[in-house]
């Protein structure tokens, strides 16, 4: 398993004025759902840093998308998309120590202006066989890396109808459409040596 380069202390990193927050609220500093709804996943994140300074980019660590070979272009970014929501999700959710060492900068312009938050990190997308990405899937959890994935099952018709289909298809069927996956270089790399870069 990799050791993981423990995360900065973030009472020693300055608080921001401007620009995207450097905290996440906690969910009892505005109108959310009861606490006997909650599920496991709700999280304090009060005081967890998530935009960085240039100099406290981490580049020791890195994302991976990785896509089923020839799918549509327009589905090809759906799936990305919802796994790049889903990793920093899922970061915040069960592994809040990662965040700094996804690298979220402010990018200012010259006019003052804030575009953020933007990683400083490398985000490769690839692509190959469905079997390498649910390898990937396992061999990614097993090495105790941060990871998503996104199946066929997730598309079409309503957010019921996704679930609904999910439900009903045993893990050894599912189509994975893609796999996310973040943590440190060197390993990562290992896991997706296969996959080519998408073009």
């Amino acid at each position: 398993m990799p050791s993981f380069k423990a995360a900065p202390d973030t009472a020693s990193i300055r608080p921001r004025s401007s620009g995207f927050a450097t905290t996440l609220r906690s969910p009892d500093s505005h109108v959310s759902r009861p606490p006997q709804k909650r599920t496991a996943a709700y999280t304090m994140l009060e005081n967890t840093q998530i935009v960085v300074t240039p100099e406290e980019v981490d580049a020791e660590y890195k994302f991976v998308v990785a896509l089923k070979a020839k799918l549509d272009p327009g589905v090809a970014t759906n799936a990305a998309s919802h796994l790049c929501l889903g990793l920093v999700a899922k970061a915040a959710a069960e592994r809040p120590e990662l965040l700094p060492h996804m690298s979220f900068l402010d990018f200012p312009d010259a006019d003052a202006g804030t575009h953020a938050p933007v990683s400083g990190l490398s985000l490769v997308v690839l692509e190959g066989r469905p079997a390498w990405l649910r390898r990937l899937r396992g061999e990614a959890s097993a090495a105790g890396l941060l990871s998503t994935d996104f199946t066929g099952q997730m598309t079409g018709g309503s957010y019921a109808d996704q679930l609904e289909r999910m439900r009903r298809t045993p893990e050894s069927e599912l189509d994975y459409y893609g796999v996310a996956v973040f943590g440190p270089r060197d390993a990562v790399d290992p896991l997706t040596k296969k996959f080519s870069l998408l073009r």
